[in-house]
């Protein structure tokens, strides 16, 4: 495994968020000295989040991503011993695509056995030639089973989201909801994330 990634550079403008407020998808900044969002500098090359915010990426809200933060997203971070900005688009929009399915067609919230029987983290690398190199964000996605694929809907993710990883700000952690930003980097994919449901829950 080479070197870890660097962050990208950011560039996150207070009017791509604004637009966001406006869909409904972010909370509007209701208190300046403590704001519900921060747009850090442009251009800045390392995630520096004061106390009590953490990471997040615009792309996050265009997939499914909202504030408050929903059960089913905190579950997967602390199941997964993993932070919001080592997720990346395909896995938010995999979770908003579960609860649409429990909720919106099973008529319960959302199953976190049904999730875990359905769904597994796996840990993304960049390659570089034979080497990998380890990310910084994005080193966590959550993909279904190919084993059990034929389980539940069928839902085709984007094979590209590029730039996404330019565009990440910081999110008041309300409630401390989130695991604290900690600058982790996922280094190797723990036994527990191909783990499913247990044998006596499965039917």
């Amino acid at each position: 495994m080479a070197d870890d990634d660097a962050w990208y550079p950011c560039n996150m403008t207070r009017a791509a968020l604004d637009a966001r407020v406006k869909c409904g998808l972010l909370h509007p900044i209701t208190n300046e000295g403590v704001p519900e969002w921060i747009v850090p500098l442009f251009n800045d090359r390392e995630p520096n989040p004061p106390p009590s915010y953490v990471v997040c990426f615009l792309s996050f809200l265009d997939w499914g991503f909202g504030t408050p933060v929903g059960r089913l997203i905190r579950a997967i971070l602390h199941y997964y011993g993993v932070e919001l900005h080592n997720l990346n688009p395909n896995s938010i929009k995999q979770a908003a695509v579960f609860a649409t399915v429990c909720e919106g067609f099973l008529g319960i919230p959302p199953h976190w056995s049904l999730c875990l029987h359905l769904f597994k983290a796996e840990m993304s690398a960049c390659n570089e030639g034979r080497e990998k190199r380890t990310l910084r964000a994005s080193s966590c996605t959550l993909q279904l089973r190919q084993s059990r694929s034929h389980l539940y809907i069928q839902s085709i993710m984007p094979s590209s989201n590029l730039g996404w990883q330019n565009g990440w700000f910081y999110l008041q952690n309300d409630g401390v909801l989130l695991p604290e930003y900690t600058w982790k980097m996922v280094v190797e994919c723990p036994a527990k994330w191909g783990s499913g449901t247990h044998a006596d829950e499965q039917n």
